[in-house]
């Protein structure tokens, strides 16, 4: 079943799951499932180091790099947990931006370290990046939104290839 992906439609039912109101659990399945509907595409193509773990994309927005810590559903659990303490570099690198739109969520990539591509359902499915309903600072909007959806079926529909970042040093 198909339900539709405009801003208005997808909030009012994220509202009703944050505020426990009815809402149709297979179209929020749906939303679920289809949230990299939202995120960036292939428009990010640099990243310049700004200081402070913030990024400037080639648009001109902000983006903050999370720590290894929160990059857990990204990463194979052996090298996340090597290169948290240490022993081994991380195999990818976590993105947050906010979302501006009436979605009010925010945008994610996850970036293979050893080449600037972009982990996606291409790259790799179960590690892919995906738009985030609820801000991870807000962790009962994300864990309920996000997470435990994820737990429960990682099955997202792919949006292709995301392409590549190059990282640039800020020029002085």
């Amino acid at each position: 079943m198909s339900y539709p992906l405009d801003f208005t439609t997808v909030k009012t039912v994220i509202d009703a799951v944050l505020t426990g109101q009815s809402f149709n659990q297979a179209q929020f399945e749906f939303y679920h499932l289809n949230r990299n509907f939202f995120n960036v595409r292939t428009e990010v193509t640099t990243l310049t180091d700004i200081g402070n773990s913030q990024y400037e994309d080639n648009m001109g927005f902000v983006w903050t790099e999370q720590s290894t810590f929160k990059n857990f559903f990204h990463m194979d659990k052996g090298n996340w947990l090597g290169s948290m303490v240490g022993a081994s570099e991380p195999q990818s690198r976590k993105f947050l931006r906010d979302d501006p739109s009436p979605l009010g969520g925010e945008f994610e990539m996850i970036i293979r370290t050893s080449d600037g591509k972009r982990i996606d359902a291409v790259t790799n499915a179960n590690y892919q990046e995906t738009y985030n309903f609820g801000r991870t600072l807000t962790t009962g909007a994300h864990k309920k939104l996000d997470v435990d959806t994820h737990i429960a079926n990682r099955a997202y529909v792919g949006q292709g290839n995301m392409g590549s970042v190059r990282f640039m040093s800020a020029t002085k």
